[in-house]
């Protein structure tokens, strides 16, 4: 019985780990800006740049006090980075003394709106699409998880739990979307936060290009740091 209890424990996680595809990955150790297959293009913006010695490379995100773009953006709009059902994002990155005074540290962002509870945002259905991943800095010092996910009726922002993140130190944030309601962040390789969406079922694909490492538009909040890696993965839907 127990041998039979392990032996599908094992089949199970296999079939999780089949299930799992990555849409998409950058590893700013090459040195270079694109995806990691070369599949989805990229171009600076601002003052951003690949720094560090070969090998061992970042993308360092534009050192200024202007509110201007930064970060990498897509040369055009992908359908792909819009997952439609289960995915992960995970980000490999550190931040720096800092340099400008906003909260709101974007690290992914293809909606561009953040908040569509105000103004013309209300009514636009291109303010409610797409995926935004960022960390907003607390009163306190400690750094919260956020996202907010565009499903086109409604714009639904999650939280995750605030925490300590030293600076010049590596770390790894992950927001898991099940693709129905559930949303979990993980923190280097910790349980943070399990939350839920308002609306849920698929996002509505993005109408922005994206952006690592900055808000798409006005009001530009870069990352104040320099990032390693991204990698977006599909998951296996689960279980009904």
């Amino acid at each position: 019985m127990i041998r039979q209890m392990v032996l599908g424990g094992l089949l199970l996680a296999g079939s999780m780990a089949f299930g799992q595809e990555v849409i998409a990955s950058w590893d700013f150790s090459t040195g270079k800006i694109d995806s990691t297959d070369g599949k989805f293009k990229m171009k600076f913006r601002g003052n951003t740049k690949i720094a560090g010695t070969e090998g061992k490379q970042f993308l360092e995100v534009g050192i200024n006090d202007k509110d201007k773009p930064e970060g990498i953006i897509s040369t055009k709009k992908y359908p792909e980075l819009t997952p439609k059902g289960a995915f992960r994002l995970e980000i490999k990155a550190r931040l720096r003394k800092p340099t400008v005074k906003k909260n709101f540290l974007i690290l992914w962002d293809n909606n561009y709106v953040l908040d569509a509870s105000w103004g013309p945002h209300k009514t636009n259905p291109n303010s409610k699409k797409g995926l935004s991943v960022f960390l907003f800095k607390c009163k306190d010092g400690k750094f919260r998880p956020q996202a907010s996910f565009g499903f086109a009726e409604s714009l639904d922002p999650v939280y995750g739990t605030p925490a300590e993140l030293a600076e010049e130190q590596d770390f790894t944030l992950a927001v898991e979307y099940d693709g129905i309601k559930k949303v979990t962040f993980f923190l280097n390789g910790k349980l943070n936060r399990e939350t839920a969406v308002k609306t849920g079922g698929p996002l509505a694909e993005a109408f922005y290009q994206l952006v690592i490492g900055d808000r798409y538009g006005s009001g530009h909040s870069r990352f104040d740091g320099q990032i390693l890696e991204v990698k977006l993965t599909k998951l296996p839907s689960p279980a009904k």
